[in-house]
């Protein structure tokens, strides 16, 4: 496995498009030459099955090695001490770490009880869903799936929930939403883990769903990847993994598979 590095995130200006932006490939990302061959010329089916073999050799992290990697990837780039909360955007220091209510801990963005996958080696610790939540804040997201309203959360006022549904502050939808396709096209269930596929419902509990693909693909558009997020797919490829996020570097092919 490659040595765990730090390689500190550069700081960025985001730029927000309307609901109606046009999705270009992304002309920033460090992407391999080559890399998505296989996938040239394909559409819906046939992209999904491309994709799924290009992103699935992928080098797995253990659970505790995770901590460590979202030290870098989720770094605060006004801060390398610090870590940045994806649902609040508040930066926490990278030590604290942990279960307690004033600590932040790994947050599945795709539930990890929506397939029971659990925190074994591959979609329990993929880093391209996983993310930096405060404690309490991922208590609050629990295993709800995700769709529009909601109530404001504590600590982190810019997202909302409701009984059956959780809703990111804007700045992280479009993030959110490529963690949540890329988990679909990378756990197939030929590995031993559950077929993961994004459907247009809520309240999916143990199934091997989440929802609202409606409303991801909404969110896909409406926040296209910015500098700071191809960084992290870098980091994620160069680093850790192995592998990357193909909606991050092609956001066009989504509508092209769903």
């Amino acid at each position: 496995m490659p040595a765990l590095r730090r390689t500190p995130l550069l700081a960025v200006v985001g730029i927000t498009l309307g609901a109606a932006a046009f999705l270009v490939p992304s002309a920033s990302a460090d992407i391999p030459p080559g890399y998505y061959d296989a996938a040239a010329g394909k559409t819906g089916a046939e992209l999904h099955s491309a994709l799924h073999e290009i992103i699935g050799t992928g080098t797995h992290l253990s659970y505790d090695e995770v901590w460590d990697a979202l030290k870098a990837t989720d770094e605060d780039p006004a801060d390398p001490a610090n870590v940045i909360m994806i649902y609040s955007g508040a930066a926490m220091p990278e030590d604290a770490n942990g279960g307690a209510a004033d600590q932040w801990n790994r947050e599945h963005t795709w539930a990890k009880s929506h397939g029971d996958f659990g925190t074994s080696p591959g979609p329990g610790t993929d880093l391209h869903h996983l993310r930096p939540s405060e404690v309490g804040v991922n208590s609050t997201r629990g295993n709800l799936d995700f769709d529009n309203g909601g109530s404001p959360v504590d600590d982190a006022p810019e997202s909302r929930v409701d009984e059956d549904s959780f809703e990111p502050r804007d700045a992280v939808k479009g993030d959110i939403a490529r963690g949540i396709l890329y988990m679909a096209v990378r756990y197939d269930g030929d590995d031993g883990f559950a077929d993961l596929e994004p459907n247009d419902s809520v309240g999916n509990g143990s199934a091997p769903f989440m929802g609202r693909i409606s409303v991801l693909l909404e969110w896909h558009t409406q926040d296209p990847p910015d500098a700071a997020e191809q960084a992290r797919n870098d980091l994620i490829f160069e680093q850790y993994q192995n592998n990357r996020n193909p909606f991050v570097d092609h956001p066009e092919w989504a509508d092209t598979i769903w």
